[in-house]
């Protein structure tokens, strides 16, 4: 990359004196501090540093022909004249670090294309869209490079993570014991396409399945499609179906979902329940990887509602479910948590249909199906210590649930365990208790997944 630089100096002081910069030129113009300077002294060195910052910047702003001239205007004044030269355009993005994945997986969510005006935004809103991608392990230094046609190529280094998992988990207490096991492709043949599919067995011997497809970018715009099915037993003899369709539009940290579903319950006791609806929700992310983990928020709210027909009623259903997890470390401690809230907003429900509360991703220290939650508010504190991601930590899950009898219950469950990575496995052990029942009626939880 050619990059013409005249610098005429006259050095009047002494080379630990400071001077006064005055930044002139054609527009764009940068400020000192933008260049990550706090001063500049009568030096051959700091003004050559000068000279590579101011020259690195014009780079980063478009502009790889940029030049400067540099004097003296006074023994305390430095005057530098600026000539930005042409507005380049962005000619070719290369993907460095991830083999195996198409590379517009990755340059279809950058701002700007090929052939438009380069803007240092675009790339840094890029980044930023590229380290929220689960299946990326890191990204690296971002390089710009003349290309043949005279405008800039843009060189991203990525280094790949993990593309999916394996997961086993066990809830286990006397002579009771409760295993699910779930595989999940985040990116099945270097498309980010999603798989998941998941099964676990009752205690009743029945079998809940789910089952998850994501088909992103269709039409080459930030619209994804996901299909979802699945299957509950909530009780011996009584399954539950469902399916749905759902449209995705990604933005910077925010996804909208709009689409529709049906769903069917198939009780001992008693005809067919239906229930068809429509669904809108909305995601939102916003955090980094830290040593420790991820440091951040997430949020995700959703809202279903359709006639639902049955048992000799009929009407309009309404329910909505809100997640939210934040997460905060500060050296060794990490606090963090999780909150579920949601149920039926309007209208009469079906048993099955209800929220089922208790185990270790709801309400720990109770068993699956402890509960079911015509409305519910579950907060999941959290406490940890660590120096990486393998952590002991302290939960205190605390709810309010009404139930499907009409009644108002206060669940509250408390417990340690430990979490952490070893290779490509991650384990999360946990004991929890009701605080009501103590430790003689302890749950003991493990997860355990291999990353694909």
């Amino acid at each position: 990359m050619m990059i013409l630089l005249l610098c005429v100096l006259t050095v009047p002081g002494s080379a630990a004196d400071p001077v006064q910069v005055v930044i002139e030129g054609s527009p764009p113009l940068p400020l000192l501090y933008q260049l990550d300077i706090d001063s500049v002294t009568v030096s051959d060195s700091s003004i050559a540093l000068l000279q590579e910052r101011m020259l690195q910047w014009y780079l980063e702003e478009g502009y790889p022909f940029a030049s400067a001239g540099y004097y003296f205007t006074s023994a305390d004044t430095l005057a530098v004249n600026t000539v930005p030269g042409r507005h380049a355009l962005l000619e070719e993005v290369r993907i460095e670090g991830m083999p195996g994945t198409r590379a517009s997986v990755f340059i279809r969510l950058l701002p700007m294309k090929p052939g438009e005006s380069y803007s240092r935004e675009a790339v840094e809103e890029w980044v930023s869209r590229l380290q929220r991608i689960r299946f990326v392990g890191s990204v690296g230094p971002t390089q710009l490079l003349l290309g043949r046609g005279g405008n800039l190529v843009l060189v991203q280094q990525l280094q790949k993570g993990s593309a999916g998992y394996f997961s086993a988990s066990m809830d286990w207490q006397g002579d009771y014991l409760e295993g699910m096991g779930e595989i999940l492709f985040l990116n099945l043949a270097g498309t980010a396409r999603e798989l998941e599919i998941s099964g676990q067995t009752t205690e009743w011997g029945g079998l809940n399945a789910y089952l998850r497809y994501r088909e992103p970018w269709l039409f080459g715009i930030p619209l994804s499609l996901q299909l979802e099915l699945s299957q509950d037993t909530p009780e011996s003899a009584w399954v539950n179906r469902e399916g749905s369709i759902t449209g995705i539009w990604s933005l910077s940290r925010t996804e909208l979902r709009a689409g529709a579903g049906l769903w069917r319950g198939f009780p001992p006791d008693g005809e067919r329940q239906e229930y068809d609806y429509g669904l809108a929700g909305i995601g939102y992310l916003r955090g980094r990887r830290v040593p420790q983990g991820f440091s951040g928020i997430e949020l995700d709210l959703e809202g279903r509602s359709g006639s639902r027909t049955g048992q000799d009623s009929s009407g309009i259903l309404t329910m909505a479910e809100l997640t939210f997890r934040a997460d905060v470390y500060s050296g060794l401690l990490g606090f963090g948590g999780k909150v579920l809230a949601g149920g039926v907003m309007q209208g009469d429900w079906f048993e099955g249909l209800l929220k089922k509360l208790g185990g270790q991703t709801t309400l720990r220290g109770y068993p699956e199906n402890a509960f079911r939650g015509v409305r519910y508010a579950v907060a999941r504190p959290e406490i940890s210590l660590g120096e990486t991601e393998t952590r002991i930590y302290l939960f205190a899950d605390l709810a309010v649930i009404r139930t499907d009898t009409d009644e108002l219950r206060y669940p509250v469950g408390s417990g340690l365990g430990i979490r952490g990575y070893s290779g490509i496995f991650h384990a999360d052990a946990a004991a929890g208790f009701p605080l009501s029942e103590g430790l003689g009626s302890a749950r003991l939880y493990l997860r355990l997944t291999a990353s694909l």
